[in-house]
Parts: structure tokens; C-alpha cells; sequence
């Protein structure tokens, strides 16, 4: 009788074989292709993140451990990123923003003798047409109880409380990274202010308390608007934190401001130009034949401290919100015609948001 047994006894010992000969391969070191690994205590253990999985081997069990590639990708980016903006270059930059601007220089702008442009080219004017003409046949129309040969006289109490009005801030810029933390910033910005006054009227011959007939008139305007540019160069330091990076400058700042309008408007008739009669003290309107034209303008000087962050959310883009304190004089040096124009040190307030273009949009790194 056969022994039926013995070819489950082959398979058996063939069997046991293969496992001694994969046991003896996988402790010599190639266990699989294209798969090396080392020895920890019991286990050898492969981790390779070209392939992005790894694996742990011992007696019985293989246990997979997957690291996707696509991490280690994005952390290379984000460091990118960062590092680009520590990199020396240039930047330029467009800014817009709020100007608030000293009231101690609106007060130039209240029709008061003792400035330069005043009520009194008008009212003491050798050319008596803009007040015999113009003024008193409006004051008479407004006030029909004055009389034929009623007296007006201004009030000497002028409004001295004036303010500007908020303006808007246009800016444009280059800064030049000579350093990871340090820079140079050089910049243009202008602004055209708007001063609103008032003033009134005194009716001497007519008697106090009368409600139907009042000694005064109502409230007369003025209206004026100032340019001033700004040339500013400064330092600044940036902290290199992030996608958010403080930074700080300090700034020496060239000014120069100019008188762009200044009208007196009168129980709201057409407006009288008081620049044009400060220019031309002897002209008339409509008159062709002028004299030689004076510019009412000047230059200062000043300095600034500015503190913003730059949102840095793209490499070669970021907005950088800021705040401005400047300390400026404006109109020196034209006592001539200028006279009563404030020239002391006066702050001056931006808020703003500067749009900056790094050097990595022109440049390929």
C-alpha cells in the first residue's frame, strides 16, 4: 500500500523552507525589492518619504505608515514665502488714506486784517468797487431796515476756532531693502485741504434788541483750499515675523503748500474771489490788462515717524496699513506774502493702506 501521505509531507518541508529562506533575507537586509532596512531590537523598520509610505517588520506582522509627499511640498512653499520677503530689493508702493491737518494754519483762513489775504481788500480797498458795487448794495437788499445811508461795519471778533475739513491722502513710493531688517523709503504725497470760516456783520444804528430787526447780520463764509505736497525720506526697521511684519521709520520731510482758492461769499451771491483782488489789488473784473502774478505758496520742512504692518500674503504683493504722525512747518520764507501765516511746528495725523509690489513681481529669483 502506498503511502498517501508523503506528498502532504513535501509540501509541508517546502513550505517551511520558504519561510526559513524570507526570515533569513529579511535579517540579511532584502527582504523585497527595492526595500533596505535596519535593525531596531525585534523589528526592522523602513520609512522613506520619496516613495511616501514606510513599513515595520517583525516575526508576524507588517505595518504600514503613510507620510503623504504633498507635506513636505507645502512646507517648502510656506518657507518660500517667508524668506522672500527677507531678501534685499526694492518695493514700490501706492498709498491712500485720511489727512487731518493742524487747525493752528486754518486760522490764516478767517478774513481777519491781520492775515495777508483779508476782508479789508475788500472794504478798505483804494479800489472802492467790490464794496460800493457788490458789498453794500447786497447787505442793503438782505437788510431793507438799515436805510438808504445805513453804516455797515465788520466785526473785529473774527472766528479764530477754524478747522480743516479731512482730506484725502494720494501717496506713491520706493523702498529699498539693504538689509533683512532695515530700509530706505523715499515717497511723494499730497493732499488739498478745505477750511470753512465765518463772519458777521455789525449795524451800529440800529438798536440792541430788536428781534424783528437784529444789529447783526447772520453768519458770512469763507471758503479756502490749500495744496500741500510732501517729500519724504526715511528709515525703517521691519520685524520679520510671519506673515505679519511690523515695522517702524523715521523720516526728514521736505513740504510746500500753496493757496489753490480763498472766496468770501456774501448772503450766498456768487462768490468774491480774494486771491484774485490779493494778486491784483487795482484791477477790476473782466479786466484783460493784469499785473505781474504772485504766487502765494511756500516751503517748509519737517519730520515724521511711521508704524504700519505689512500683511505679507503673497511673495511679490501685501498691504501694509499705517499711521503717519508728521511734525511740519509750511510757507517759510514768504513774510512778504504770506504775512500772518502760521510757521510753527504743527502735527499733522494719516491713516492710510499702502498697496506694495515686491521686487519678486519684476524679478525672478
Amino acid at each position: 500500500m502506498k503511502n498517501t501521505n508523503f506528498p502532504i509531507y513535501c509540501l509541508l518541508a517546502f513550505f517551511l523552507c520558504s519561510v526559513m529562506i524570507a526570515s533569513a533575507q529579511c535579517r540579511g537586509g532584502s527582504c523585497s525589492p527595492g526595500f533596505s532596512y535596519k535593525r531596531e531590537g525585534p523589528q526592522w523598520a523602513k520609512n522613506d518619504k520619496k516613495q511616501g509610505k514606510g513599513i515595520y517588520l517583525d516575526s508576524t506582522y507588517v505595518y504600514p505608515d503613510y507620510q503623504p509627499e504633498y507635506e513636505e511640498e507645502e512646507d517648502e512653499e510656506e518657507q518660500k514665502r517667508f524668506t522672500s520677503w527677507e531678501k534685499k530689493g526694492m518695493e514700490m508702493y501706492f498709498g491712500g488714506g485720511l489727512y487731518f491737518g493742524s487747525k493752528k494754519t486754518a486760522n490764516y483762513y478767517n478774513g481777519a486784517p491781520g492775515n495777508a489775504i483779508n476782508l479789508d481788500l475788500i472794504f478798505k480797498n483804494p479800489n472802492t468797487y467790490y464794496r460800493d458795487e457788490l458789498i453794500f448794495p447786497i447787505i442793503r437788499e438782505a437788510y431793507r431796515y438799515l436805510g438808504a445811508d445805513g453804516t455797515i461795519i465788520l466785526v473785529e471778533d473774527y472766528n479764530n476756532n477754524s478747522t480743516y475739513n479731512m482730506a484725502m491722502n494720494v501717496a506713491i513710493g520706493f523702498k529699498y531693502r539693504f538689509h533683512k531688517n532695515f530700509y530706505f523709503d523715499l515717497s511723494y504725497s499730497f493732499r488739498r485741504l478745505t477750511c470753512s470760516n465765518h463772519f458777521v456783520f455789525n449795524f451800529p444804528d440800529v438798536l440792541p434788541g430788536n428781534k424783528e430787526n437784529p444789529p447783526y447780520s447772520k453768519w458770512q463764509n469763507i471758503v479756502a483750499r490749500e495744496d500741500r505736497h510732501y517729500i519724504d525720506l526715511s528709515v525703517g526697521y521691519i520685524f520679520q515675523k510671519y506673515m505679519l511684519k511690523p515695522f517702524v521709520a523715521l523720516g526728514a520731510q521736505f513740504t510746500y503748500m500753496r493757496i489753490k482758492d480763498f472766496y468770501a461769499i456774501f448772503e450766498d451771491v456768487p462768490p468774491i474771489d480774494l486771491l484774485r483782488i490779493a494778486r491784483y489789488p487795482n484791477s477790476l473784473p473782466n479786466q484783460s490788462e493784469m499785473p505781474v502774478y504772485t504766487d502765494w505758496a511756500g516751503p517748509g520742512y519737517g519730520f515724521s515717524l511711521t508704524a504700519g504692518i505689512k500683511i505679507a500674503f503673497h511673495p511679490a504683493v501685501s498691504l501694509d496699513p499705517v499711521f503717519v504722525i508728521s511734525a511740519a512747518s509750511f510757507g517759510n520764507n514768504t513774510k512778504d506774502y504770506l504775512t500772518g501765516f502760521n510757521t510753527a511746528f504743527c502735527f499733522n495725523y494719516i491713516v492710510g493702506v499702502r498697496l506694495v509690489l515686491n521686487d519678486a513681481l519684476f524679478v525672478k529669483r
